[in-house]
């Protein structure tokens, strides 16, 4: 659900072992030691907070990506808790089933989602991340009401993504550039259904002067 290009400065061979490495599952020293580095901006804790689960809580991880969020939620709720991690990328499934299998989480349900659809169980979660996938989501309407189905009555949704550096562009012309207004969002977030809590556009700043903001929402 959401598309990283390499470094434009990179080498073009180094560029193209980074994809034959990636394509084949390994994941280099520098893309650890960048994960490494994320635990250090990305408050995790916070985010944890702001879905309000706990051990036992069902959520889901919505363009999970390679699983970085998807391991801290399993781990959040516990054997008896359920985390369904869902994307559309091939390569990104591949990954997510890796993890559950390496890390021995039986809790994680890999879930193939569509463009315009999250395939979840209706009114069965406590809450949904949605992390730097939301600018990505050409059907964010059709997805946002999958998603308000998904939850619980109170369940919540928390979504974070990247500042744009002008705010002013069309919301096309920022989501090329793989960024998103909160307001736009928020605006968005609550055409779906949701009742908005709170947003902050300045939650964790992940380089220098490049932020991530938070939106935080229940149905």
């Amino acid at each position: 659900m959401r598309t990283r290009h390499c470094s434009p400065t990179l080498p073009r061979l180094h560029r193209s072992l980074l994809i034959i490495l990636l394509a084949a599952g390994f994941l280099p020293a520098q893309l650890q030691a960048q994960r490494g580095n994320r635990d250090a901006w990305q408050r995790v804790p916070d985010v944890i907070a702001a879905l309000a689960i706990a051990e036992g809580s069902s959520v889901a991880d919505v363009g999970a990506g390679s699983g970085y969020f998807t391991e801290h939620l399993a781990r959040e709720v516990g054997p008896s808790g359920r985390v369904y991690a869902v994307d559309i990328s091939e390569r990104a499934l591949s990954q997510l089933r890796e993890l559950a299998n390496d890390e021995g989480f039986e809790n994680v349900e890999v879930v193939r989602g569509e463009v315009d659809d999250p395939k979840l169980p209706e009114e069965s979660l406590d809450a949904v991340l949605v992390v730097d996938a939301y600018h990505e989501m050409t059907e964010y309407s059709a997805m946002l009401a999958g998603m308000y189905r998904s939850l619980k009555p109170g369940g919540r949704l928390v979504m974070l993504d990247h500042v744009p550096s002008d705010t002013s562009l069309s919301r096309s012309r920022q989501t090329a550039n793989h960024d998103l207004s909160s307001r736009l969002a928020e605006r968005e977030v609550e055409a779906a259904g949701f009742e908005v809590l709170r947003r902050d556009d300045r939650f964790a700043e992940m380089r220098r002067n490049q932020w991530q903001w938070i939106l935080v929402a229940r149905r």
